[in-house]
């Protein structure tokens, strides 16, 4: 969980009010935190959220909680000075890292408080939400030092020379990643390109080499520099805008007047940043009520909101109707009215619900499926493979591209942190391929499993999903052979003393010959076979691999 560093005074001057430790843990509830140490004046606050980067810094926490103590309520609103500046964006960039957005920042007064909590700020959000970098990377610069317009384009590795931050010399971007503590710490962002991204001033000096470090002529930042650019890039437009809003507000929090940046492509397409969007939503009342116990009354359920920084547009009059509402884009963990709720709910103080003991007890036992699956798990191990567990969410690369598949219809999510965690899994075997792909460097053969739940599409259901368990098995190594597999799937389906029938077939993820599909009791469950030298091409395995996946009724 994210742990911010924050003054107790400085909090209290950006919320408008004193706190007592006492009155200021209780607040914290509001958003999800809680003192994790105190040093004096200084403590250490968790937050127990981990979609939520807006509230990863002091000025997050106090924005969060000026809505609580004072009319400042509702989406946040800030003043934006049209664009001045412009960043070309190269086409060379697009397959290394696409996506850039930027911010001015003027006539900010940089203390050390201010100065602390923007580098904290900045290793929080491209740590953890931008995924060590990868995802998203920001660079913080003295604009005084920069001629514009900027130019967001790439270089090949002995290209242009420039000082990097704290570098002392001037060097290549090969010798960033070689030298540099940051380029060795960061190379693998980027090494495997030909080229490597860069912004480039109107001067033709370097400005940044983004994702590794900024240049030390405009990249350091003092309390003496007044004007700021953030610039932000990324593989998502979506994750780098909303590290942007984060850093934009916070500045403007602390008194500085944001303008906007033109970004131009090649072909001469202009979007502008920042926008601080907002999105429309609407909650059931109903849910409101079988959440909250009650059915709160309309006026009570506009103050909770807007205490919770949303806008209420409308409130229907019956209680079956909807609360019509707007949150602004940087939220990106509302996915559902039920998390609007919770934030209401949270508002509202849990303490004050009034519990009821339950109408009457029951006792718990385990269900018939997971004893079930204990049994499978059992059948498994005994035959010398090694179970494994990875996560539901993947992507469609993985799922399909890598297995030599076409695209299909699975069930996505609609706004996904990163690209790489975007689908639920509609099957295993990719998963277990992947684990091989990363276990090269160990003995072979190499035998696992995995029991795990997969999701499918299903109109008739009232979520539009179902979930579903399956059996996936995989073996590799150099002496590995289709036999191997089925000998395993006999064994397993003898223990389980149901008929097994395998049918010649081909599949586009196995070797023309060697595979089929998998019959239970006379029922087709799965499929069996050895993948395919461009399948193995793909993870970069080296050594042969079968597998077989059944579905599990």
């Amino acid at each position: 969980m994210p742990t911010i560093d924050v003054h107790k005074q400085d909090l209290e001057e950006l919320v408008g009010r004193k706190f007592t430790l006492e009155e200021l843990e209780e607040s914290l509830k509001f958003v999800k935190g809680e003192i994790d140490g105190i040093r004096g004046h200084e403590l250490k606050i968790e937050i127990k959220s981990t979609d939520r980067p807006d509230l990863w810094n002091v000025e997050g926490i106090a924005r969060a909680l000026r809505s609580q103590y004072s009319k400042n309520q509702g989406i946040p609103k800030y003043n934006l000075s049209a664009p001045v500046m412009t960043i070309n964006v190269s086409e060379k960039v697009k397959k290394v890292r696409p996506c850039i957005a930027a911010a001015i920042i003027r006539d900010i007064k940089i203390d050390d408080d201010i100065l602390k909590q923007l580098i904290q700020s900045q290793e929080k959000i491209a740590g953890t939400f931008g995924r060590r970098r990868r995802e998203v990377a920001i660079g913080i610069f003295n604009l005084d030092k920069i001629v514009p317009p900027l130019l967001y384009t790439a270089t090949k590795p002995d290209g242009l020379k420039f000082e990097p931050l704290d570098g002392e010399r001037k060097m290549t971007p090969a010798e960033v990643l070689k030298i540099h503590p940051k380029g060795k710490e960061f190379a693998h962002l980027v090494n495997s390109h030909d080229v490597y991204p860069i912004i480039i001033d109107g001067a033709k000096d370097v400005v940044s080499m983004p994702p590794i470090i900024n240049s030390e002529k405009s990249g350091r930042v003092t309390k003496r520099s007044k004007n700021l650019l953030i610039e932000v890039t990324g593989l998502e437009m979506r994750n780098v805008e909303t590290a942007l809003n984060i850093l934009a507000m916070s500045l403007a929090d602390r008194g500085g007047k944001i303008e906007q940046v033109n970004i131009v492509d090649s072909r001469n397409n202009i979007i502008v940043t920042p926008t601080f969007a907002v999105k429309d939503f609407k909650v059931d009342k109903y849910l409101i009520k079988r959440t909250f116990g009650f059915m709160p009354s309309d006026k009570e359920i506009k103050s909770l909101l807007e205490r919770s920084r949303y806008n209420v547009v409308s409130v229907d009059k019956t209680d079956e109707g909807h609360v019509h509402l707007q949150f602004p884009t940087y939220r990106q963990d509302i996915m559902h009215a039920m998390d609007v709720v919770e934030d209401m709910l949270m508002t509202y103080g849990f303490d004050n619900i009034e519990p009821h003991y339950p109408e009457f007890f029951t006792q718990g036992e385990l269900k018939p499926a997971t004893i079930r699956n204990q049994k499978l798990r059992e059948i498994m191990v005994g035959t010398g493979a090694q179970e494994i567990s990875t996560f539901i969410i993947t992507n469609k690369k993985n799922l399909f591209e890598k297995m030599n598949l076409p695209d299909d219809e699975i069930v996505e999510i609609s706004n996904p942190v990163s690209s790489n965690w975007s689908v639920m899994r509609s099957w295993l075997t990719p998963s277990l391929v992947e684990l091989l792909s990363k276990n090269t460097n160990v003995e072979y053969p190499q035998k696992i499993f995995e029991l795990g739940q997969c999701v499918k599409l299903n109109t008739r259901s009232q979520v539009g999903s179902e979930d579903m368990w399956k059996m996936a098995y995989s073996e590799a190594g150099s002496k590995v052979t289709f036999t191997h597999a089925k000998t395993i799937l006999q064994a397993y389906a003898r223990t389980l003393g149901k008929e097994l029938k395998v049918v010649s077939k081909d599949h586009p993820m196995f070797i023309t010959g060697r595979s089929g599909q998998v019959y239970l009791a006379g029922t087709a469950v799965g499929i069996i076979g050895e993948l395919h030298p461009q399948v193995l091409s793909n993870w970069k395995i080296e050594v042969p691999v079968v597998v077989w996946e059944i579905e599990i009724r």
